[in-house]
């Protein structure tokens, strides 16, 4: 039996001791706003859908991850040394529940107008369950028609290594680093031209504590803007270290801001016993 079946097995068992629907909602449920976008479409186990955060408890919410919280809700670590504006939380399981150990990355841009979240485990044989979403939370904008703009900002992420170390348990850790993005609203003709880069990377523990950095950088593949939605189209994204390809996934996001200042996006990268699930909020 493959190690993917495997982590199907142990899912089944563990929703069979539940009581009740392991799909717990937030109120709103799946977000289909126009101005957002998430990677529950890039992958079976990336099923987060919505979130949301009340900033007078400090608490995250995060939609449509099984055995996390019968409440969807992450608690927010307290030793985390971040120093890019992002969080970092955690579900907190109930001792004897069938509850599990989620981890996730929040931050709302400086002007209010967009917000990411990233989640991830380490509960499952494979991957598990996680996923990144990206929101709107302003007025839509009016995005230029023409012209080259750059825009620079923030990255976190939540970083799952398979069978790490001698024990062979997965390791979970957070990743934090910066963004160069690009835009060209004029071309390709009417849809416009978006890529960027993830460099700089930054490695935590679960308590947000540093303890190294990544090689290499992400690259975000050059994307079209969906002008109906002030969105952008999902596209490639590659992790490359030492020049070579190592890891690879999708990355899309949306702009905020009253004429587009901001660009709040999501990318997962995949391969070689490695998932990294990320968001990032940039400005022009």
């Amino acid at each position: 039996m493959t190690r993917f079946y495997s982590g199907i097995a142990i899912l089944a068992l563990v929703a069979a001791c539940g009581d009740g629907s392991p799909f717990n909602t937030v109120e709103d449920g799946d977000d289909k706003t126009p101005g957002s976008a998430y990677l529950d479409e890039e992958g079976t186990f990336l099923t987060l859908n919505n979130i949301a955060y009340d900033p007078g408890s400090d608490t995250l919410t995060i939609n449509n991850i099984p055995f996390d919280d019968p409440e969807n809700a992450y608690k927010r670590i307290q030793t985390e040394t971040f120093a890019n504006g992002f969080n970092a939380y955690e579900s907190d399981p109930a001792p004897g529940s069938n509850e599990i150990q989620y981890f996730a990355v929040f931050r709302r841009s400086d002007s209010g107008q967009s917000q990411v979240a990233a989640a991830g485990t380490t509960a499952y044989v494979q991957f598990g369950y996680g996923g990144a979403g990206a929101q709107r939370l302003g007025a839509n904008p009016t995005l230029p028609t023409t012209g080259i703009y750059s825009y620079n900002g923030e990255y976190a992420a939540v970083r799952t290594t398979l069978d790490a170390g001698p024990g062979g348990s997965n390791l979970a850790e957070f990743v934090t680093g910066d963004v160069t993005m690009r835009v060209d609203y004029g071309d390709f003709d009417d849809t416009g031209t978006v890529g960027g880069t993830v460099g700089n990377r930054r490695l935590y523990d679960t308590t947000g504590t540093q303890i190294g950095t990544l090689d290499g950088f992400i690259s975000m593949q050059d994307s079209t803007i969906d002008f109906e939605t002030q969105t952008i189209v999902s596209a490639t994204v590659t992790e490359f270290v030492g020049g070579t390809a190592t890891r690879s996934g999708s990355w899309e996001g949306v702009f905020a801001g009253p004429n587009g200042e901001e660009i709040a996006g999501v990318l997962f990268v995949e391969g070689d016993d490695v998932r990294e699930v990320g968001g990032f909020v940039t400005t022009q």
